[in-house]
């Protein structure tokens, strides 16, 4: 692929990208599949897209570049150009803390981009990245990245930094790294089970942890179900909080099984295993 071929898709990705706030708002959908770090295994992005017409609705949560051996650019194409193929009506793209030069220039994908299109394309990855939206909620289910964020409080305390589904209206776009502290979190921070509120994260400054109460609190201040999400490392898929956050991941470059899940119309879950070898395995439920 040329590189004006690569900036067309990119510029058309980008005009879908602009019409989305960094919260999509409420979509429902029949039958849904998500799909969570695939980190440029465009094998099991082709799975996916393999279920395009089985499905009314494809949520990626993010983390299409670094770690693979260099097929990042492949990987995020391919996504771009079901997106764009499909105009945004039944596919939805999200960012992942990988859509970042904060990641993404130390990862893997700033390298691969220089060797295969020269630096100038760069910015240009850049710039679709901050445009990105960051979360939605489908039948229900939060998604975003990575986890729920927040504020430090007038006691120096941290409570959800979300009030209510309208804060979620009011985020920022084209926020690079991101530096606003609510969309950070959203795509960096984790569920922890053994903890009830926040505490800090391993990652690093500014990323935390989030407990149990906080994703109660969470769902009852939004009624929402619970959290699909994305972002930590898992043989496919993890729960969390009773159930109530849903972590997918879809690559395979950790030496385990990628997962792809579904959601039917009467609110049941079913997770699709893809191993090493390319074989797969479709279990009921989320246990």
């Amino acid at each position: 692929m040329t590189g004006d071929e690569v900036e067309k898709i990119l510029e058309s990705a980008k005009d879908i990208f602009r019409q989305q706030g960094s919260y999509i708002g409420k979509v429902n959908a029949e039958r849904v599949l998500f799909i969570g770090d695939t980190h440029g295994a465009v094998n099991v992005t082709d799975v996916a897209k393999y279920y395009y017409d089985k499905v009314d609705l494809m949520v990626f949560l993010g983390d299409y570049v670094d770690r693979q051996p260099p097929n990042g650019i492949e990987n995020l194409l391919t996504v771009l150009n079901l997106l764009v193929n499909d105009g945004g009506r039944k596919v939805i793209v999200l960012r992942g803390n990988h859509e970042s030069p904060l990641t993404n220039y130390y990862y893997g994908f700033y390298r691969e981009v220089k060797e295969k299109l020269g630096e100038g394309y760069y910015p240009k990855f850049v710039d679709l990245f901050s445009l990105m939206p960051v979360s939605v909620t489908v039948n229900g289910y939060f998604c975003t990245h990575g986890g729920l964020p927040g504020l430090y409080n007038s006691n120096g305390e941290m409570e959800l930094g979300i009030y209510s589904e309208d804060d979620l209206y009011g985020l920022p776009k084209g926020d690079i790294i991101p530096d606003d502290p609510i969309l950070f979190q959203l795509l960096w921070n984790d569920p922890n089970s053994a903890i009830d509120y926040f505490s800090l994260n391993k990652r690093g400054e500014g990323v935390f942890y989030f407990g149990r109460k906080v994703t109660e609190d969470f769902l009852v201040r939004t009624n929402f179900k619970g959290v699909i999400r994305a972002h930590e490392t898992a043989d496919g898929f993890k729960v969390d909080h009773n159930g109530r956050v849903i972590t997918v991941f879809s690559s395979i470059y950790h030496k385990q099984r990628a997962g792809l899940l579904f959601l039917n119309n009467v609110g049941e879950f079913s997770r699709l295993y893809i191993s090493q070898d390319g074989s797969a395995q479709i279990v009921q439920g989320l246990y």
